[in-house]
């Protein structure tokens, strides 16, 4: 159930109004890249590359993700192994959950497909619930959310 964001700038019968309702996705995929990205005069982001593992244990695909890192918490996990990520040799598994998953359309820009539309799923990495790097446990989020009830639910972009 969404609760109403405050704003302490207007009247509480406005900030009825302003409500934000988000669609929270989680799953485990391998963590291929990040990169920065931004706007003139806006401070730096990141985003990762997921390729989700979908379907039966036995007969896997993958599924691509574009994921704006919209936490702290998962900006310095990400950064702290960031060599490991970007390592050709190392496979780096996460457990994560996301928010607001959307189409997004691309064009491949090499190899075979090159000029070709392709499409992702595009959407916000919320948080990392563990990460193993060549099967090794890394990180792991202890932090738990008892609370769930009275958070009012945030816009993300």
């Amino acid at each position: 159930m969404s609760k109403p964001t405050e704003n302490t700038k207007t009247s509480s019968a406005t900030a009825e109004n302003n409500r934000y309702f988000n669609e929270y996705a989680n799953g485990i995929g391998y963590l291929n890249s990040i990169r920065e990205f931004g706007a003139e005069g806006k401070p730096e982001r990141y985003a990762a590359q997921v390729s989700v593992i979908q379907g039966p244990a036995d007969n896997v695909h993958y599924e691509y993700h574009d994921l704006v890192i919209s936490s702290e918490t998962v900006l310095g996990v990400v950064l702290e192994h960031r060599e490991a990520i970007e390592a050709e040799d190392a496979n780096v598994l996460i457990r994560f959950n996301m928010a607001n998953p959307r189409a997004k359309a691309f064009i491949y820009k090499q190899g075979e497909r090159a000029g070709e539309l392709g499409a992702a799923i595009g959407g916000f990495l919320t948080r990392i619930l563990s990460m193993k790097i060549n099967g090794e446990l890394v990180y792991e989020d202890q932090r738990t959310f008892d609370d769930h009830e009275d958070t009012p639910q945030v816009a993300n972009g």
